[in-house]
């Protein structure tokens, strides 16, 4: 079996994206230090994941954006030779979600090429309102996403951070009103909620019963840290 979009024998393969805004406004109260703390600090528990699920081979991607979008781990890596390197945010960058989404898509078509697998686990990170000056906005990004067969059927997963998330367009993404919307207030809590998100997502992926009824969901953690985010300019 092809080790870049299968993996091991008797293993089918779980592809893993993280969509990460690194626009000018992640530079704010630490935001971008957080996030990339958050993604390091998620890998050893996806890793454990992936230990305690002899059917899947746990793939990982990463899609970051800004002014563009683009793939910062192109090639699906296995979760157990993942390395995080950490994301700058761009400096007066705009938050293109519509031209991520449609670089996701583009994505979801090529894995749809490949037999076998289980859908697909998103996570979508994002801390303002999607900005369109490339042509294409999030409706349109959402739009030519949930067209492809596993964009539709991916486990998708959002998380909004500070006050100014949009979360009206986080919670279109994540089309289903049973899966909860968090948004991030402190550094603390968007560990949590990215450890929390991240296993959620690979279990639901994995196991139907698990991401096929809201009951047997672990429960989002406990909000943690001082609000700072939420009081920001």
């Amino acid at each position: 079996m092809n080790d870049r979009l299968g993996g091991a024998v008797g293993r089918k393969p779980l592809h893993f994206i993280f969509v990460l805004d690194v626009s000018g406004s992640m530079r704010r109260g630490g935001r971008i230090q957080a996030l990339n703390n958050a993604i390091s600090e998620v890998i050893p528990h996806l890793r454990d994941e992936a230990r305690n699920n002899p059917h899947a081979e746990l793939m990982v991607r990463v899609l970051a954006f800004a002014s563009e979008a683009e793939w910062v781990v192109a090639e699906p890596t296995p979760i157990e030779e993942f390395r995080w390197h950490r994301l700058e945010a761009v400096p007066q960058g705009f938050t293109e979600l519509g031209s991520a989404l449609k670089l996701l898509a583009e994505g979801m078509a090529e894995l749809d090429e490949t037999a076998g697998g289980f859908p697909p686990a998103v996570i979508l990170v994002s801390d303002g309102m999607p900005t369109s000056s490339s042509g294409v906005d999030f409706a349109e990004g959402l739009q030519q996403l949930m067209a492809q067969r596993w964009g539709a059927a991916a486990i998708r997963l959002a998380l909004g951070v500070g006050r100014d998330a949009d979360l009206t367009s986080l919670r279109r993404f994540i089309g289903n009103e049973e899966i909860p919307l968090l948004r991030a207030d402190s550094p603390e809590q968007l560990v949590d909620y990215i450890v929390w998100a991240s296993k959620v997502a690979s279990r639901g992926a994995s196991m139907p019963a698990v991401g096929g009824t809201q009951g047997n969901t672990p429960p989002p953690p406990t909000p943690t840290g001082a609000p700072v985010w939420s009081s920001l300019p």
